[in-house]
C-alpha cells in the first residue's frame, strides 16, 4: 500500500512541498528519523518510514504520522479510490457494449462478471463525484442488457442496486439524492419495458425498503424526551414522493441522461409505456410501508399502555407489506399474538383467517392445492381482508430468499385450525363451521379418514352449540359496541374522528370510560387535561375550551343486514330477533333524546328522538378492535312517533315469541320464561303505567288537538294490537303452565283486564275489539 500512495502521489496536484515553517513535517515521532531542521513531505515522510521499516502494517504505519499528514494521506487516499472506481464504470461501460455485440467472451445468461464488479464498487462508500458518473453507466448497462439484468437470475443484483439507491435518497445532500430519484426512476423504467408494469418491482422495492429500514433511524429523542419522525425518514419520503413527481424528469440532463431517458416504447411502436399513474402508486406503497414502520418505531413504549394503538401498528405494518406474503405473514402473526394477550379472540382469529388466505390465495394461484377461488371467497366472507384477485401478485411475489413456494396446503391448514380454535373461544361458532368445511376438502384429498372423522365430529359439535345460542331465552351477544369521538390536538392523528371498539361482551359503558381514560391521561401534559363528555349530544369541536382534550363515548347497537332504520320501533328485542349466524357488522346506531326547547328528556309529549347511523371502514369482527366512522347520518323522530314505536315494539315481540317454531317439547320451556318475561313487561299491573301514559299524553286534553288525524289514527291502530296481541299471549301461556304458575297467569289476567278498562276511557271501541 506505502509502495502504492507513494507512486499514486505524483498523478494529483495535491503535492506539499515546503519548509519547517509551512507545517508539513513529520513531527519527531522517532529519535531516529525526526530532526528539527529536516522538512519532510508527506511522500519523503512514507520513504523514510519504508526505508526504516517503522510500521510494519498499514495501520502502524498510519498511526506513526502526524495527524495533519495522515489527514493528507487519507484525502489522497479517497482520491486514489475514487479514481480507481471511475476507471472500473468506465471499463464496465465498455465491456458492456462489447457484450451487446457478442464480440467478446463472457457469461451472457446472468452477466456475472458485469453484476459482481457493480456490487463490489456499490459495497463501498462513494463520493458525490462516482455518483455523477455512475447514473449513465447503468442506464447504457440497463438499456444494452436490460432483458438478463431484470430477469430472476439476476433478483441478488437487483436487491443491492434497489437498496443502494433507496440508501442514498436518505443522504443530506441534495444531488446525491437527486440521483438516487432517478436511479429509481429508471429501474422503474426498465420495469415497463420488460414487464409492461411495476408489480414486480413493487415486491422488490418493498422488500429493500424493509431491509432499509432496519439500518436507517428514523426516530429521534426531542428536548423533552418524547420521540418524532428523524431527518433521515423525512428525506427519504421526500424521494419517493418525487419519483412520481412528473417534474423530476427535467433533472435528467443534470443527471447526465438523455431528455427521453424515462420513455419505455415497445419496438417498432411509438406508444409509450410509461405511467405515472402506476408510478404514483407505486411511490404510495412504499410510503405507506415506510409510514407504517415510523408510527410503529414512535409508539415505543405507549404500546404497553394503549394496546389499540399497538395492534393498529401491526395491522398498518401488515397492509404495508401485502405485497410480500412473508412479510405480510409474518406482520399479521405478530398481530394475532398481541391479540391474543388482550384476550380479543375474535380479532385473532381474523389474523389466522387472514394468514391462511395469503397461503390459500399462493396455492390457487400455482394450481396445485384441493382449494379453489370458490374456497378463496368463501374465506373472503369471513375476512374481507383477503382478496380474491388471484394473479400476477403472487407470481410477482417470487423474489430470491423470499415468495410464495414456501407457502403449503400444510401451513394453510395449520392456521386454519388456529382460527377454529380462536373463534370457539370467541364463541362465534358460524365461523367455526365455515373453517372447518375448508378443511375438510384437503384431508378427502389425501383419503385421511381419521382426519375427517374429527372434522366431522367437531362439526357436530359446533352446530349444537349454534342450536343452544338460538333456543336460548336469553339473546346472544357476542360483543358490545362503543362509539368514541376524540376531540382535541393533544390526540394527534385522533383529533376530530370518531371511531367503534368492539368490547368482551361483559364490557359496561363505565368500564370503558374509565379504560380510555386511563390510556389517555398519560398522553396528557401540564399544558391539557382530559374531559369525558357524558352524553351523546352532537358536539361542535369550535366551541369546546382550548387546552382540553374531549373524549365522548356512547353505546351503540349493531344494525342487522336487513333492518329498517327509518323504522321508529325502539331496538331493545332487534338482535334477539336476528339469527346468530348474521354477526358481520358495518353499521351502528343510537338514539339521543331532546326536545326542542333544549332539554333532555321532557314529558312524552314533547320527547323528541335523534336516530344516528354511523358507517364503519370495514365490518367486525376485524383484524382490529376499532374501526374508524366514515359516514355519519341521522334522523329524527317526533314525540307521537316516539309513542307509537314504544309500542309497536311491545307488539313486535311478543308476536315474535308467539310465532317462533319449536322443534320439540323440550323447548316449551325456554319459550315459557321467554313469554313470561315480555308478558310481565306489558301487562302487569305496576308497569302497565307505559301504555296508560301514552294515552293520557296523547289522547286527552290539549295535545290530543295537535295531532293529525294521520297520526291519532296510527296510535289508536297501534294500541288496539297491543291489546289484541296481549290477549292472544295470555292464552298461550295458559296452556304452558303448571300448577306452580297458576298464580302468575292471574296476575296477568287482572292486569290485562284493569289495563283494558283505563283504556276504555281514551278508546271506547276497545271493548267491543278485544
Amino acid at each position: 500500500m506505502r509502495k502504492l500512495l507513494v507512486i499514486c502521489h505524483d498523478c494529483y496536484l495535491m503535492q506539499p512541498q515546503g519548509t519547517p515553517e509551512n507545517g508539513y513535517m513529520w513531527n519527531r515521532i522517532s529519535p531516529q528519523l525526526s530532526s528539527p531542521n529536516q522538512p519532510y513531505s508527506l511522500r519523503e515522510a512514507l520513504a523514510q518510514a519504508q526505508s526504516s521499516r517503522i510500521g510494519s502494517t498499514a495501520r502502524a504505519l498510519r498511526e506513526s504520522l502526524h495527524p495533519i499528514l495522515r489527514q493528507k494521506l487519507e484525502l489522497w487516499e479517497e482520491n486514489l479510490s475514487t479514481a480507481v472506481s471511475l476507471e472500473v464504470l468506465g471499463i464496465i461501460d465498455k465491456f458492456s457494449v462489447a457484450a451487446a455485440s457478442r464480440s467478446i467472451s463472457t457469461d451472457y445468461a446472468k452477466l456475472d462478471c458485469v453484476t459482481s464488479i457493480l456490487m463490489g464498487l456499490l459495497s463501498r462508500s462513494q463520493p458525490l463525484t462516482f455518483w455523477k458518473a455512475f447514473l449513465p453507466v447503468v442506464y447504457n448497462i440497463f438499456s444494452l442488457h436490460g432483458a438478463t439484468l431484470m430477469a430472476r437470475e439476476n433478483d441478488r443484483f437487483l436487491k443491492q442496486i434497489a437498496f443502494h439507491l433507496l440508501r442514498l435518497a436518505v443522504f443530506r445532500n441534495d444531488s446525491v439524492r437527486k440521483r438516487a430519484v432517478v436511479g429509481l426512476q429508471i429501474l422503474v423504467r426498465n420495469s415497463f419495458n420488460y414487464f409492461k408494469s411495476t408489480t414486480r418491482l413493487r415486491v422488490m422495492l418493498t422488500i429493500t425498503l424493509s431491509e432499509l429500514l432496519s439500518d436507517v433511524q428514523v426516530t429521534q429523542m426531542k428536548s423533552d424526551g418524547s420521540l418524532e419522525e428523524s431527518g433521515e425518514a423525512r428525506r427519504l419520503r421526500k424521494s419517493l414522493e418525487e419519483m412520481a413527481d412528473v417534474r423530476s424528469k427535467d433533472q435528467l440532463n443534470d443527471c447526465g441522461l438523455p431528455v427521453t431517458a424515462l420513455e419505455v416504447a415497445a419496438e417498432g411502436s411509438t406508444d409509450n409505456r410509461w405511467s405515472w399513474v402506476e408510478v404514483k402508486h407505486l411511490s404510495k406503497c412504499l410510503v405507506q410501508a415506510l409510514d407504517a414502520g415510523l408510527e410503529h418505531a414512535l409508539l415505543g413504549s405507549v404500546m404497553s399502555v394503549d394496546r389499540c394503538a399497538a395492534a393498529e401498528g401491526f395491522y398498518k405494518l401488515a397492509l404495508a407489506y401485502a405485497p410480500v406474503p412473508d412479510l405480510h405473514i409474518m406482520w399479521l402473526l405478530h398481530l394475532c399474538d398481541a391479540h391474543q394477550e388482550m384476550q380479543s379472540w375474535a380479532e385473532a382469529a381474523q389474523c389466522a383467517v387472514a394468514v391462511a388466505g395469503v397461503i390459500m390465495q399462493a396455492l390457487v394461484g400455482r394450481n396445485d392445492a384441493v382449494w379453489s377461488k370458490e374456497h378463496v371467497a368463501s374465506l373472503c366472507r369471513i375476512c374481507p381482508i383477503v382478496g380474491t384477485d388471484i394473479g400476477a401478485e403472487v407470481a410477482a411475489a417470487e423474489v430470491e430468499g423470499y415468495g410464495a413456494s414456501k407457502l403449503t396446503v400444510d401451513s394453510a391448514v395449520k392456521y386454519l385450525q388456529l382460527a377454529n380454535k380462536l373463534f370457539a373461544q370467541a364463541e362465534l361458532y358460524h365461523f367455526s363451521a365455515s373453517i372447518q368445511e375448508l378443511i375438510i376438502p384437503v384431508y378427502k384429498s389425501r383419503r385421511s379418514y381419521g382426519q375427517l372423522a374429527k372434522c366431522h365430529t367437531s362439526l357436530t359439535s359446533i352446530y349444537e352449540s349454534i342450536l343452544e345460542q338460538e333456543a336460548s331465552p336469553i339473546p346472544f351477544i357476542d360483543a358490545t359496541y362503543y362509539r368514541v369521538g376524540f376531540y382535541g390536538e393533544r390526540f394527534g392523528k385522533l383529533n376530530k374522528r370518531e371511531y367503534v371498539f368492539r368490547e368482551p361482551r361483559d364490557v359496561r359503558l363505565g368500564d370503558i370510560m374509565e379504560k380510555l381514560s386511563h390510556t389517555y391521561e398519560a398522553k396528557m401534559d401540564v399544558n391539557h387535561t382530559l374531559h369525558i363528555i357524558p352524553d351523546s349530544r352532537q358536539v361542535n369541536a369550535d366551541e369546546l375550551q382550548p387546552g382540553v382534550c374531549y373524549l365522548q363515548i356512547t353505546a351503540v347497537d349493531p344494525v342487522m343486514e336487513d333492518e329498517d332504520l327509518e323504522s321508529r320501533r325502539e331496538r331493545i328485542f332487534s338482535l334477539s330477533t336476528g339469527s346468530v349466524r348474521a354477526r358481520v357488522f358495518d353499521r351502528f346506531l343510537f338514539d339521543t333524546p331532546f326536545t326542542k326547547n333544549g332539554k333532555t328528556q321532557g314529558g312524552l309529549e314533547d320527547q323528541w328522538k335523534r336516530r344516528t347511523v354511523l358507517q364503519t371502514e370495514g365490518s367486525f369482527p376485524a383484524l382490529v378492535n376499532r374501526l374508524v366512522v366514515i359516514k355519519s347520518e341521522s334522523l329524527e323522530f317526533s314525540p307521537v312517533e316516539n309513542a307509537i314505536g314504544m309500542i309497536e315494539t311491545r307488539t313486535a315481540a311478543l308476536r315474535n315469541e308467539l310465532e317462533e317454531p319449536r322443534s320439540s317439547e323440550g323447548d316449551q320451556l325456554p319459550r315459557l320464561q321467554s313469554l313470561q318475561r315480555i308478558l310481565q313487561g306489558s301487562v302487569a299491573v305496576q308497569v302497565n303505567s307505559g301504555v296508560l301514559s301514552v294515552c293520557t299524553a296523547f289522547l286527552s286534553g290539549e295535545p290530543a288537538t295537535r295531532l293529525r288525524s294521520q297520526e291519532l289514527q296510527q296510535l289508536i291502530a297501534a294500541l288496539l294490537e297491543f291489546m289484541a296481541v296481549c290477549k292472544r299471549a295470555i292464552r298461550v301461556h295458559f296452556r304452558l303452565i303448571g300448577e306452580e304458575d297458576q298464580e302468575f297467569h292471574t296476575q296477568l289476567v287482572n292486569g290485562f283486564q284493569s289495563l283494558t278498562a283505563e283504556l276504555s276511557h281514551y278508546i271506547p271501541a276497545i271493548l267491543s275489539e278485544l
